[in-house]
């Protein structure tokens, strides 16, 4: 593939199921020799995008992935605290059911540099300011701007950072299209997005008995509105929003399901994501190696975000 051509994979939020079917992709782009220049990610996004963008071998982290089990991301605190914090203290002292202890120093443990700075491929992810909306993280701790994207609200307590509170990225925009591209000068963005575990609330006596019905209520919040750039169907094209041309490739795979915090059936969420990547991509391969302008004329409506700002990059 020519040199030339500059390729930003775009990974989405989605919970663990996302953890899977991110790593699955990217080991497919790596199999097909569509070479990455950047990655940006948020939430479960953040999480993969981070630790592959760090330089950690690909092999090595699907081992990591393959021994991951819940107490790797999930250790909540004292279900007594909880208690004591809504009841005696009427929720004046909780902000989550758990630290994000566990899955900082899971991502600590995975990640080959400390910085983003020191990133092999450049990284870019987006968390949640509680006190003045969306930032992006592109320097500073690594390990630490992705917990802060993956800083899930009510289940885990913000990341604090330079004295300002981050949570959950996927707050702001499930896949952070308008975060890198002009950055890098970027041709092709390839954004894999990975549905919300859910379809919202609807009861807890209607809830998948092998869920939580709070997460069905925290979904319909985070995924109520569907990011401009998607569509009904598995395989879309767009333009950039910001005017500079590059082509916007969007996959959405059909994905086993894989309800939080569970793990075990991992495996079957990483077949189906490069399998369907791999079927998905293989028609335009050619074009995105050769000549990715071309793809502009695959373009579907709508183009652009129906709040078109330009770009905030």
């Amino acid at each position: 593939m020519s040199n030339k051509i500059r390729i930003c994979a775009v990974l989405s939020a989605g919970g663990v199921r996302s953890v899977y079917a991110h790593t699955d992709f990217l080991q497919c782009l790596d199999s097909i020799d569509l070479r990455i220049s950047a990655l940006t990610g948020c939430s479960a996004g953040a999480i993969v995008g981070g630790i592959y963008a760090s330089g950690t071998p690909l092999n090595q982290w699907l081992d990591a992935l393959e021994h991951m089990r819940w107490k790797d991301f999930w250790e909540p605190g004292s279900w007594m605290r909880t208690i004591s914090e809504l009841v005696l203290h009427r929720g004046k002292t909780f902000t989550g059911v758990a630290t994000t202890d566990a899955p900082l120093n899971f991502c600590r443990r995975n990640i080959a540099v400390s910085t983003f700075e020191e990133c092999h491929t450049p990284f870019h992810t987006v968390a949640t300011s509680l006190a003045t909306g969306k930032k992006m993280f592109s320097q500073g701790d690594l390990a630490l701007g992705i917990a802060a994207s993956a800083s899930l609200p009510l289940l885990y307590q913000p990341v604090e950072i330079d004295g300002e509170y981050y949570c959950d990225g996927g707050v702001i925009d499930l896949g952070p299209t308008n975060a890198i591209c002009c950055r890098h000068k970027l041709d092709v963005l390839v954004v894999h997005h990975v549905e919300a575990r859910t379809k919202g609330f609807h009861g807890v006596c209607s809830s998948n008995g092998n869920g939580w019905p709070i997460l069905g209520i925290i979904d319909s919040l985070l995924f109520r509105n569907r990011s401009w750039y998607l569509s009904d169907q598995p395989l879309t094209f767009r333009r950039c929003p910001c005017g500079c041309d590059a082509s916007i490739v969007v996959l959405e795979p059909s994905l086993p399901e894989l309800p939080w915090p569970q793990t075990e059936h991992g495996p079957k969420v990483q077949k189906a994501a490069k399998n369907q990547a791999e079927e998905l991509l293989e028609p335009y391969l050619d074009v995105i190696r050769r000549a990715p302008s071309e793809l502009l004329e695959q373009i579907q409506s709508p183009e652009t975000p129906a709040t078109s700002g330009g770009c905030h990059c």
